[in-house]
């Protein structure tokens, strides 16, 4: 194998793509120093997988991108390529390998093989036991020499590994000894798992044969159950058909009898409409009776207070009398009173008046003095703040003259400096614009081809998305279609099966209709074969019909007798049978059609059949009418007297004489009407969802296709679009940093010149500057002075007014007290004289009120005796009216008592008719609530059968056990006692054991398996570590005697030689190196010199290649401790091993690269890059 060729891009110095071919043999690197020569040495090491950035001197990992320099920016990615001349020593196909490895300023990595993107293991891996790798002997630098000799000896081990060729073994060991490891700990797990379950079976078996016994017993009691349902549903259903023909009977009698009840109830409603306006009569005269003597009454007891009142006149007279003889004596105390009061408040509010003026004056003048106070204060802060001001300005001015002063000194000399530094910024500055100029191009162009790129793979990834979501609508919709189809196909298979064995018919209709003798051909069928039913309509059919769904059509009786006579010998049961020869239909009932609302019509009307069937279906629905709704019903009813019977859409039934019978119901899968159409609607329905199953799977392929071809163009895009962003990133950065570059040196120039420019205008000032300031420093001192002296003045004037001010205030203060008394002294008797005056009125109020107390009495005595007049004249007038009036009273009465006789005779007659018809319609109703009974224990039995069972009561009479009902429900009896002697019982049990016996098995197996493989790892383990030690004690003791032979070549003399640390242990002991040079004693390797550590290093190096020729070698200055004579010997060794080792030499020694066959040098032609030049030796020569 052989390196070919070196490829890098942004790796430290080389900002530029370089590219390094190497021959077989001995190519040299040379160059000055600091030129970048050892960063190729760094690139290889790099590629190969080394991850420790000091490794490679640097500090952290962006250290190794293309920093910038003065005329170049930094880039943002590093890329090294290395390549391989395969000749099988790595193991890929491949007969040339490029390995390559890619940095981001961001931290991103990349690794690839023959550019496909791989993991930095696959390549440790890739160069595993080659003699090659990153931290190996076949990379060595001089710091490496060093990390060799001093390092421990059980990491100096690991160049004796990889040269004997166990590094794959040990990376080998390591991987056994971890899935060892986890095979270990997996088994315990398993093992656990195994005894939990163990513990859990034992129980659950016992569990499981429980439910076993529990399951047989429970099937027994269910066949059981099945023949006692079956037995009462045949007997409940015989009853209901004999109760039907009683209530048709009871129902015509009821009618005749109703028509009897309403004419005596006519007659009777008469008499009592007579009787109840004589009662109203009788009560109007009583009343009229009864007012005028509670008239009389009044009058009398009127009359007697009177007659009390005219007798206590004369004492109230002298009462109001006297009371008034008081009122006027304190009246004429009161005026007295406030005449004198009034006087003293009019000469206090004088006073109070008097008062208030000179305040007024006294407050004027405090106002005036506090106003001069303010003022005052307010001069000596403005003449405070003036001072503090000057003092700043007089503070401010020195400083000025001081700066002034300095920067008039500072500034001498220095124009010429700043126009030479304003030449050099411009020069730069061009420089940098035709930069930006060749990076903005580059952008440019880049930027169109992304854009486009870009367009295009959002466009194809819009019609992806499209795609993908028309994709997953198809897939919903056609597992949706799925889904109904295969609903659709098994309800189908369902109810074909039920109607090919006639589920839901008795048992005994089942029988006629299966029968194969001769009379089975005049059977036309069940009704509910015969007839189809607008979908609307089967409902209020269903009910209608009830039972007579089950009613079998014959030609004639003779027919019917026939499969009578059939069930009777088979004893199947009975079976109501119509006779279309003997079949008499009613007329329907005459309905108001266009009056009556809701009403759709006689239920015979709205069903269909064949002509022929016709009879039947009139005779069983003729005279049902079907209306839409329970309170149209209920008008309807009403309406024809309960004479009709009615059926309305949601299932409710009224039946003549008015009883009513409704509630929910409960249907099967599919009723006897709409059995047979919901078959042919299914069947439409699966061929509709065929076709649609059809498209939708060809939609779906045709999707499919599409986006594998817009995911084909996608990745090519987005392969196209990371090229080009990459490039683009290199390009933006190079840009970006052009532009600041190009921004920094423009406000550079600006500044500069801005500088050079004020520096002439300002110098000139500055002379003149620190004249002004010295002047304008001696004004500010004179006027800080000028203001200290007006301040002292204004604070001595202040204290005067302060102290005049303080002298009025407490002279105001007193005035202001006395004022204060004086108002509450006028407000206590402006108080009192108000309560005065208050009383007085009060008291000419009462005054008032007494006279016209004596004025009322006096009337009062006059209208008494005027009032006695007209209540006598009115008794006699009323006594009259009273007596006429109860001789009118009695006569009501007398012709009231008639009619009540007429009345009750009616109500005899009524009471014997309407007897006659509440047993008839007792009879009815008891007959219908045993006909709802009946058809809810059908119901409710059938509805167990469904619920319990899920069978019909014909398949669960097939299902029954056989037996006589006692029978049975002894067997039933024991089986319950069976059932709850078992107590408890877990119904899963069974699939519990079974499943966990499975567990069980399952992790037996797991654990067979573990062993197994723990066993292989295990021999793999013992048969690695002995063939470990044999090819490392192979390998070493050659290693060791080609070791002292070198070293005494290369020494001329001495002895080396090579042991491990522990013999007993060979696969970990270390390795320790013993020298003894020439014509001295066994030194430590500390104690030697550079140049003889490097020599010691450089005979291991070469005892490695040869017992293991390495594909090839990076030796990166190691000769440099060397002196002449030894660099001489060690060109000589490379030119000997060169011809099964690739060696690449970094070197500056003379004797070194005469040994070469190829010399490369490394050069800097611009600042901080890198750049590479090569020579052939022989062309040279």
């Amino acid at each position: 194998m052989q390196l070919k060729r070196l490829e890098a891009y942004g790796f430290k110095s080389f900002a530029d793509k370089i590219t390094i071919d190497f021959d077989q043999g001995i190519t040299a690197i040379v160059g000055p120093n600091g030129s970048g020569k050892s960063n190729i040495t760094d690139a290889i090491r790099w590629v190969l997988g080394e991850q420790n950035v000091r490794n490679l001197r640097g500090t952290k990992a962006e250290d190794i991108i293309f920093t910038g320099s003065a005329s170049r920016k930094a880039l943002g990615v590093a890329e090294v390529s290395l390549f391989f001349a395969n000749d099988g020593t790595l193991p890929v196909d491949f007969r040339e390998v490029v390995v390559t490895r890619r940095l981001y300023r961001n931290g991103d990595s990349e690794f690839y093989i023959n550019r496909s993107r791989c993991r930095l293991k696959d390549i440790y891996n890739l160069f595993a036991d080659t003699g090659i790798g990153h931290d190996g002997m076949s990379i060595i630098g001089q710091n490496r020499i060093d990390d060799i000799l001093n390092s421990r000896p059980e990491d100096r081990r690991a160049f004796f590994e990889e040269t004997a060729g166990i590094t794959k073994y040990r990376n080998r060991k390591r991987e056994s000894v971890r899935k060892l490891t986890d095979t270990e700990n997996n088994l315990v797990r398993v093992q656990d798992i195994i005894h939990e379950i163990e513990n859990q079976l034992e129980p659950l078996s016992r569990h499981a044969e429980k439910t076993r016994i529990y399951n047989g017993l429970n099937e027994e009691y269910r066949r059981c159950k099945l023949a006692k349902l079956s037995f009462d549903y045949g007997q409940e259903a015989g009853k209901r058909a004999d109760n039907e023909a009683k209530l048709t009977k009871f129902r015509d009698e009821l009618l005749a009898a109703d028509t009897h009840v309403q004419a005596l109830a006519a007659e009777k409603e008469k008499l009592h409409k007579d009787i109840i306006d004589l009662e109203q009569k009788l009560q109007a005269q009583a009343a009229r009776n009864e007012s005028l003597r509670q008239k009389m009454e009044e009058a009398a007891r009127e009359m007697a207070k009177l007659q009390e009142r005219q007798d206590q006149s004369d004492e109230m007279r002298n009462r109001i009398l006297e009371r008034r003889k008081s009122l006027n004596s304190e009246i004429a105390r009161m005026v007295a009173e406030i005449a004198q009061l009034t006087s003293d408040h009019q000469q206090q509010k004088q006073d109070l008046a008097l008062l208030d003026e000179l305040l007024v004056k006294e407050q004027a003048k405090q106002k005036k003095f506090s106003q001069l106070i303010r003022e005052q204060e307010q001069a000596e802060r403005e003449l405070e703040e003036e001072r503090a001001q000057q003092l700043e300005v007089w503070n401010a001015r020195k400083q000025e003259y001081a700066l002034a002063q300095r920067d008039l000194e500072n500034s001498e000399g220095d124009q010429e400096s700043r126009e030479d530094e304003l030449y050099q910024a411009r020069e730069k500055l061009a420089d940098l614009e035709d930069a930006q100029d060749v990076w903005q191009k580059k952008l440019q162009q880049i930027t169109v081809s992304f854009k486009a790129d870009e367009e295009k793979w959002q466009q194809t990834a819009a019609h992806r998305k499209n795609a993908e979501a028309e994709q997953a609508q198809i897939l919903r919709e056609l597992n949706h279609n799925s889904q109904q189809l295969h609903t659709a196909e098994n309800k189908l298979q369902f109810l074909t099966r039920m109607q090919q064995a006639y589920e839901g018919f008795g048992k005994a209709v089942k029988a006629v209709l299966k029968s194969q003798e001769s009379w089975r051909k005049g059977v036309a069928g069940a009704v509910a074969e015969l007839i189809d039913v607008p979908r609307d309509y089967v409902t209020a059919i269903e009910v209608a019909l009830g039972g007579n769904l089950q009613n079998v059509v014959t030609q004639d009786t003779d027919t019917a007798k026939a499969a009578i006579s059939f069930l009777k010998r088979e004893r199947q049961g009975r079976v109501t049978f119509l006779p279309l020869s003997t079949l008499v239909v009613r007329q329907s009932q005459s309905i108001r059609e266009g009056r009556d609302a809701g009403v759709i019509g006689w239920a015979n009307t709205l069903v269909r059949a064949d002509s022929c069937y016709q009879k039947a279906i009139d005779f069983l629905l003729a005279r049902t009418l079907v209306v839409d709704n329970l309170d149209n019903a209920l008008k309807i009813a009403r309406d024809h007297e309960q004479r009709l019977r009615i059926v309305t859409l949601s299932g409710e039934l009224l039946n003549p004489g008015g009883s009513l019978s409704g509630g929910s119901r409960q249907h099967a899968e599919a009723s006897f009407l709409n059995r047979s159409g919901e078959i042919e609607d299914l069947k439409g329905k699966i061929t509709s969802l065929q076709a649609e199953s059809r498209k939708l799977t060809a939609l779906r392929d045709e999707r499919t296709q599409q986006l594998q071809a817009l995911e084909h163009d996608m990745q090519q895009l987005q392969d196209n679009l990371q090229q080009q962003r990459i490039s683009q990133a290199e390009l933006e950065t190079n840009l970006q940093a052009a532009g600041q570059n190009l921004t920094e040196q423009q406000t550079k120039v600006a500044a500069i010149e801005e500088a050079l420019q004020t520096f002439q205008k300002s110098f000139a000032r500055m002379q003149e500057k620190k004249v002004l300031a010295k002047r304008a420093a001696a004004e500010a001192e004179g006027r800080y002075q000028e203001l200290d002296k007006d301040l002292e003045k204004a604070r001595e004037k202040l204290e005067d007014l302060v102290q005049d001010a303080e002298d009025l205030r407490r002279y105001i203060n007193d005035r202001e007290i006395k004022r204060a008394a004086l108002e509450q002294e006028i407000l206590g008797n402006t108080q009192f004289l108000q309560l005065r005056a208050k009383a007085k009125t009060a008291s000419e109020e009462a005054l008032k009120a007494n006279e016209q107390e004596e004025r009322d009495l006096d009337a009062s005595l006059v209208d008494s005796v005027d009032r006695l007049k007209v209540l006598d004249a009115q008794q006699h007038e009323w006594q009259d009216s009273y007596d006429e009036g109860q001789a009118a009273h009695d006569d009501i009465y007398k012709e009231r008592m008639d009619k009540l006789e007429a009345s009750q005779e009616a109500d005899k007659q009524a009471t014997v008719a309407a007897q006659q018809r509440n047993r008839l319609q007792d009879a009815i109703q008891s007959h219908e609530i045993a006909q709802n009974k009946l058809d809810m224990k059908l119901e409710s039995l059938q509805e167990t059968i469904l619920a319990e069972y899920g069978l019909t009561p014909e398949r669960a009479a097939e299902e029954a056990m056989e037996g006589e009902p006692a029978e049975i429900k002894a067997n039933m009896q024991q089986l319950e006692r069976k059932l709850k002697e078992l107590g408890p019982v877990n119904p899963n049990a069974l699939e519990e054991f079974e499943e966990l016996q499975k567990r069980h098995d399952f992790m037996e197996k797991q654990a067979g398996d573990l062993n197994t493989a723990k066993e292989d790892l295990e021999k793999i383990l013992a048969d690695m570590d002995e063939a470990m030690t044999k090819q490392f004690k192979e390998a070493f003791a050659q290693i060791q005697v080609y070791f002292g032979e070198i070293f005494v070549r290369l020494f001329g003399g001495g002895k080396a030689e090579l042991q491990l640390t522990d013999k007993d242990d060979v696969l970990n002991a270390g390795v320790d190196i013993l020298v003894t040079l020439p014509q001295k004693k066994r030194q430590n390797l500390s104690a030697l010199s550079g140049g003889e550590r490097a020599l010691t290093v450089i005979a291991l190096l070469f005892s490695f290649l040869r017992y293991r020729p390495s594909p090839f070698s990076v030796l990166d200055e190691i000769d440099a401790p060397l002196d002449e004579a030894n660099v001489v010997r060690f060109g000589s060794f490379l030119k000997e091993f060169a011809e099964n080792t690739q060696f690449i030499v970094v070197t500056h020694r003379k004797g070194t690269m005469e040994a070469v066959d190829t010399l490369y040098g490394v050069t800097i032609e611009d600042a901080g890059v890198s750049k590479i030049l090569s020579v052939k030796i022989d062309e040279v020569e």
